[in-house]
């Protein structure tokens, strides 16, 4: 149980045109018994490598990040992207693409790539998983089984469905349509939701939906500090670096007359 008054950092990551889009916030719990906090939002920035993320996020006790952490190496497809399909159900399911096989990491082409992923497990490797091949490389080659303890792999479409009461997402994010859902789902966490996309989207460099994904996984990371959060699956397997195939997402924060979890958040500087 946290003392009173005890404070903590939390970031939440996103890949994003330019790099990795970073949300940092602060997390304040009142005393032992209330279940309110405060959450706070300190900092948006871009990092264009992901080890410029770790750098400027060591005061944090948790970072979530929408990137697979932990890779196959055969034939059998991770068991959280089986499982978050599973419970996304219908067209939001598709969002969740199928992580490489570790092999494929090596490959500096479309074609190679899906070769590789055919030969091991037969079936050819998903292009938009290649779109983010990049990414996953280098955050793979830093990733160790201690640091994993810090930096945790979610996926922002189960974070969505947990706030919105395990229903999903009714429209694709990169939709005007999708976006005002999800401003409308994190309105009561961010009251200023729309003047934080506002301020910090760039064309070029960061869309709208990366930022509201960042937002979700930093409200996250402060549920799972708190003892908030579970993973799919529950009993994650190990890869062959000892990293854990978990995808974590934030439950118990429903109070007992049913609304969600009050938490106050400042407007960001």
């Amino acid at each position: 149980m946290m003392s009173p008054e005890q404070s903590f950092q939390v970031a939440g990551v996103d890949g994003c045109k330019a790099g990795w889009f970073v949300a940092i916030a602060s997390v304040t719990m009142k005393n032992r018994t209330d279940t309110s906090c405060e959450f706070n939002l300190k900092n948006v920035f871009i990092a264009s490598i992901f080890t410029d993320v770790l750098s400027e996020t060591t005061d944090c006790k948790l970072v979530c990040v929408d990137i697979p952490i932990g890779l196959s190496d055969g034939n059998r497809p991770r068991e959280c992207d089986v499982a978050a399909r599973e419970i996304l159900r219908g067209p939001r399911a598709s969002s969740v693409f199928p992580a490489p096989i570790r092999p494929c990491l090596s490959a500096k082409d479309y074609e190679t790539a899906s070769k590789i992923s055919f030969e091991y497990t037969r079936k050819k490797l998903n292009r938009q998983t290649f779109a983010l091949m990049k990414k996953i490389h280098e955050v793979d080659d830093l990733m160790t089984p201690e640091l994993q303890s810090r930096v945790r792999e979610i996926h922002p479409e189960v974070l969505f469905w947990a706030l919105n009461h395990e229903q999903p997402m009714q429209h694709k994010k990169s939709r005007v349509v999708g976006r005002e859902e999800r401003i409308r789902i994190l309105s009561p966490i961010f009251p200023n939701v729309r003047e934080i996309v506002a301020k910090a989207r760039k064309p070029k460099e960061v869309a709208p939906d990366d930022i509201l994904d960042a937002l979700v996984a930093a409200w996250t990371a402060g549920q799972a500090v708190m003892g908030k959060a579970e993973t799919l699956p529950q009993n994650p397997e190990l890869d062959s670096k000892g990293l854990k195939m978990e995808i974590l997402y934030p439950v118990n924060f429903v109070t007992e007359q049913g609304s969600h979890l009050q938490i106050s958040c400042q407007p960001v500087q």
